[in-house]
This record gives structure tokens, sequence and C-alpha cells, in this order.
């Protein structure tokens, strides 16, 4: 894993707070429940002088979008919220959570209908560098109630029916580098201001494939692949040892995909198209440059 945290310092999934709905059915019809199945993720946070990214979450909920119809005041009411976890603090490293890898946080029936927001309760941050040195970081006064992730549109839970919703950690955004990354000697902290985006897996796609050198087919790691939107990156990779990557998590559209890594001519792959449920498998041949 540590293969993957080596480039600089660009990233990926810029639509922060993002979902996409689970089904868009009439809540009077929902009798019952239905089960959601909460995963963590990271997208690549490229720093080749860190070795873990941590956080620690003891409490999360979900919100019913009768909220929507609340006061500001009262769309924070316990009544409106469906706790999905509370008790003993679970700790993540979410550099061990890249590429398509997945933590599955909880798997918990709660009651059909619609939910329009995901509030996860962070208690402690940290970043270790590869030396060894341990930065533990303020979490922020503004979520001291929980992260807030806007589920928009809402997640719509159907009775029987099991919805797995993404939640992908900014990694990049969320651990700002206080400091010269270049130089271990020149990192004096990091500042802790978490970005998330939620998306329900049913109704996403994953893009995939390999980075090799165009001549001889050579793999290429830690080449940085990302997807972009509109001129938006919405997701990230940097491939491992043998060229590989994944991303997942994408809502069905049609999409941008760029491939950079130094010393080699930057390729753009226009367009890439992802189906719900379906794996998108775009292999990128890259050109060395040489220099004269």
């Amino acid at each position: 894993m540590k293969s993957l945290i080596k480039s600089g310092l660009m990233y990926v999934a810029a639509i922060t707070l993002l979902a996409t709905s689970c089904d868009q059915i009439n809540d009077s019809e929902n009798g019952g429940k239905g089960t959601v199945v909460l995963s963590l993720t990271d997208a690549p946070f490229p720093v080749s002088l860190v070795d873990q990214a941590v956080v620690t979450i003891d409490k999360i909920e979900i919100r019913s979008k009768a909220a929507e119809a609340a006061t500001k005041e009262e769309a924070d009411k316990p009544a409106l919220y469906t706790v999905l976890y509370e008790g003993v603090e679970k700790e993540f490293d979410l550099l061990d959570l890249q590429n398509g890898v997945t933590a599955e946080l909880l798997s918990m029936d709660i009651e059909a209908g619609s939910y329009d927001l995901i509030r996860m309760h962070v208690t402690k941050a940290a970043v270790v560098l590869m030396d060894g040195t341990n930065f533990d970081l303020k979490i922020p006064s503004g979520n001291s109630s929980g992260l807030k992730i806007k589920i928009s549109p809402e997640l719509v839970i159907e009775s029987g029916v099991e919805s797995e919703v993404l939640l992908d950690f900014d990694v990049s955004k969320s651990f700002v580098v206080q400091g010269n990354i270049k130089s271990k000697n020149g990192i004096k902290g990091f500042i802790f201001k978490p970005v998330l985006r939620a998306v329900c897996q049913k109704y996403s796609g994953i893009v995939a494939g390999k980075v090799f050198e165009n001549a001889t087919t050579t793999p290429i790691p830690e080449a940085h692949v990302q997807i972009i939107a509109a001129d938006t990156v919405l997701s990230s990779a940097l491939t491992d040892a043998t060229g590989n990557y994944q991303m997942i998590g994408l809502p069905a559209g049609t999409y941008k995909l760029v491939c950079e890594k130094d010393g080699y001519t930057k390729v753009t792959v226009d367009p890439v198209i992802v189906k719900a449920r379906e794996k998108t498998v775009v292999d990128v041949p890259m050109t060395k440059i040489t220099t004269p």
C-alpha cells in the first residue's frame, strides 16, 4: 500500500458531500425495513513521506428526509435521526483503503423511506510519517456534533432490499499539509478539514485498467489516474506496482479520464462511459519523454 502514496500532491474527488439516490419510490409504499450497508474508502493521498492517515469514529447517524420541511434548528433534532452505530471507537487507516479497497463500517436494518444526510462523528485524527513522527490533529469545532454528508438526491430505502452506500474520504483535502511536503524536515504538521462524498453502490459503476509503457508494455506504477466530470475531478487512483488501478463508486454517466506520471506524456481518454453495476476497463499506454 505504501507504493500507492508516492507522487505529487494532486487529487481527486472535488465533488464533495455528493450522493446518488438508491431508488425513487413513494414513502407511503415502503412498509417494513430495508438494509443499509455503509462502507468506507479513500482516494489517494500521494505524499511519499506519509505512512498512515488515521481517523477514529464512534457514532454514525442517518437523517430522515422529513428534515427538509423543518426549520434549521429542528432539522438537527435527534428525532429525525436513526442511529446506525454508537459505541466502541473504530479506527481506520485511510491509506489502507485506496484503489478500490473498502472497509465495512456497518450493516443495519432501518425503516424504509427517504434519507437526505449522514452524520459521522470523528473523535480523533492523526498522521504518521514514515520515520515514526506522529501528528495528532485537532477536530474542527464546527464538526463536534458530527460530519454532515449531504445525500442529494436522497437515498431511498426499500422494504426487504439491501442498499450499499460508499463514503469516500478525500484525504489530500482532509489532511492539509503545513510546510514543505518534499522534505520530512519541512513538514510542520497537518490541519484536519474533513471532506467526504457519498454514493449508492447499486447505481454506480467502476473504472479500472492498467497503465503501461507504450513501446514495451512495461507496467507503470504510481501513475495518477483521474476521472473528470465537467472540469471537476470526481475520483482518482494511483497505479500499484503492476500498473493496475481501480476507481469505485462512480455515478453512471460520461466522463473524461486523465493519466499523468512524471517523465511521461499526459494521456487523455474521452469519453469514458460508466454504467450502473458494470466495470468499464480503460487501459492506458503512456509514452516516455526522451531528452536530447
